[in-house]
């Protein structure tokens, strides 16, 4: 059994009724703007294998209005799992200060109501700035999609954070991933669809993206680690149900 570690599956773009999710235990479904928190909580709240993270993701960070935000997160705190997505990307078009600003408040929520964060990075100049900030928090963290160097891997590791692989890995481009992937201790190993987007390579990029596409992902690994599918789905899902604290029982 799978557990989806960072999946938008309440895109409209998925008809989540007629997909096959009978591998998985455990969706996390993040929000990524003030306007779909309700929508993820109501999304989560309808469908049983899925768990709510709510975030505002730096491209939607000038939106932000802190007060809304944490009284979504405080009226809903049994249905919250994760402070997500939330990040920081210089090759937006929102000013880097105030996605540093805005990020530094969702830490702030994510500390003092004892949350993970699911976390968006896609540079050297934001895995710089995300070490750097998170230093002054006492918070868990998976860093989702992980698209970083060796350098930014080892540091996250070294950090007691999770690395979480998207359907990506599975590119014929994204060698350095699998390279990367080799070294990252079981312990420390997430997987991901980041769905609707990102289908694996073996779709060739046409249909939509969703949770059911995990296996491709933990095939993937299996292969590179030199392993069985079955062991990177149990150790996955050891990983996520610890770090969001789900409380599910292994099958």
């Amino acid at each position: 059994m799978f557990i989806d570690s960072h999946a938008h599956m309440f895109d409209e773009k998925i008809d989540f009724e007629k997909i096959d999710l009978s591998l998985l235990d455990a969706i996390i479904v993040p929000s990524y703007s003030m306007e779909n928190l309700d929508k993820v909580l109501n999304f989560c709240n309808k469908h049983k294998q899925c768990f709510c993270a709510l975030g505002i993701h730096p491209f939607w960070c000038n939106n932000f209005d802190l007060n809304k935000y944490v009284n979504t997160v405080l009226s809903n705190k049994c249905n919250v799992y994760a402070v997500g997505e939330i990040g920081l990307d210089s090759l937006c078009e929102v000013d880097y200060l105030k996605q540093i600003e805005v990020f530094k408040k969702q830490l702030k929520i994510a500390e003092e109501f004892n949350l993970p964060i699911s976390v968006h990075l896609r540079t050297k100049q934001d895995f710089n700035s995300f070490f750097s900030i998170i230093k002054n928090y006492k918070i868990q963290c998976a860093i989702h999609c992980f698209n970083g160097d060796l350098e930014d891997c080892q540091q996250a590791v070294d950090n007691g954070f999770y690395i979480s692989f998207a359907t990506n890995i599975t590119y014929k481009g994204n060698k350095h991933l699998r390279e990367i992937a080799v070294g990252v201790p079981f312990e420390n190993l997430l997987i991901e669809t980041d769905s609707p987007s990102m289908l694996p390579s073996c779709f060739k990029r046409k249909g939509i993206n969703t949770s059911a596409n995990i296996v491709y992902v933990a095939e993937t690994l299996a292969k590179i680690k030199n392993c069985e599918v079955s062991f990177i789905a149990k150790k996955t899902f050891e990983n996520a149900n610890k770090l969001f604290n789900l409380k599910l029982k292994e099958k």
